[in-house]
């Protein structure tokens, strides 16, 4: 890669963007970039918007906390929005939880407090041999490959009924589902989530700290995977590198 030098980010996007698509539902060419940018394609947008969320950046948070356009409104009743989701859904509540105990004033890691001490059911021997009998094959072979792990983050992959070769790929490398669920939502492997988490940030307060920098939401992958910076991805994206050699870098490194 060329030295990055200040400046503001390529135009790349712009030839990709097809205004007239989002014109023939309704939307004007702003608010169209505006969805587009955070990579959601029309009708879904339109979706958003029917279910009355109307700020791009709301449907990917909502959409980061494992929620789509179809239940939102699930959420929105229970008067938990985008933000509050993500803590909720992080911890392994479902919006009927959520809802319990936001109305006895928890918050959602005093829910996962309280949950925690009030049942003993949730520790690994109790659940590795119940479940088993439940499940059968899968089941067995996911408790088979994080034997041994945290019983807190078996427990997250038990709550969703989570037990496939990719659960299996995100346990072993210690990452609740929850979390999971978003780091696959911004497009990363447990491998580089597991590099990345050095940082010690949460998957959302990864995601805002590339939207401050500039770089669009379907590009954050690649960067991420190139190992750069959002500081230094939006250096290079400045200086002219596109992100499709952010994505030759990433393969390279996956390869290494």
């Amino acid at each position: 890669m060329t030295n990055p030098v200040p400046g503001r980010p390529d135009a790349e996007d712009h030839r990709r963007f097809d205004p007239e698509r989002w014109r023939e539902l309704g939307f004007s060419r702003e608010s169209g970039r505006a969805w587009f940018t955070h990579r959601i394609e029309p009708r879904d947008a339109l979706r958003w918007q029917r279910a009355e969320v109307t700020e791009p950046i709301d449907a990917v948070r909502w959409r980061i906390a494992g929620i789509g356009p179809d239940t939102v409104r699930e959420w929105v009743y229970a008067k938990i929005d985008a933000r509050e989701a993500v803590a909720w859904t992080e911890l392994g509540f479902n919006v009927a939880a959520a809802r319990k105990h936001k109305r006895a004033g928890r918050s959602a890691v005093q829910a996962y407090g309280h949950d925690r001490r009030v049942s003993t059911a949730v520790t690994y021997p109790a659940a590795s041999q119940a479940g088993v009998s439940r499940i059968g094959v899968g089941h067995r072979r996911f408790m088979e490959a994080v034997r041994g792990r945290d019983p807190r983050v078996m427990h997250s992959y038990m709550q969703r009924q989570w037990f496939d070769d990719e659960a299996i790929a995100w346990a072993t490398h210690g990452i609740e589902a929850a979390d999971a669920l978003a780091w696959k939502e911004l497009g990363l492997t447990p491998v580089e989530v597991e590099c990345y988490r050095a940082r010690e940030m949460s998957p959302m307060q990864t995601a805002k700290a590339w939207w401050r920098a500039g770089i669009p939401f379907d590009e954050v992958a690649d960067w991420i995977g190139a190992g750069l910076s959002p500081e230094e991805a939006a250096q290079q994206r400045a200086n002219g590198v596109t992100a499709e050699r952010a994505a030759v870098l990433r393969s390279l490194r996956k390869n290494r």
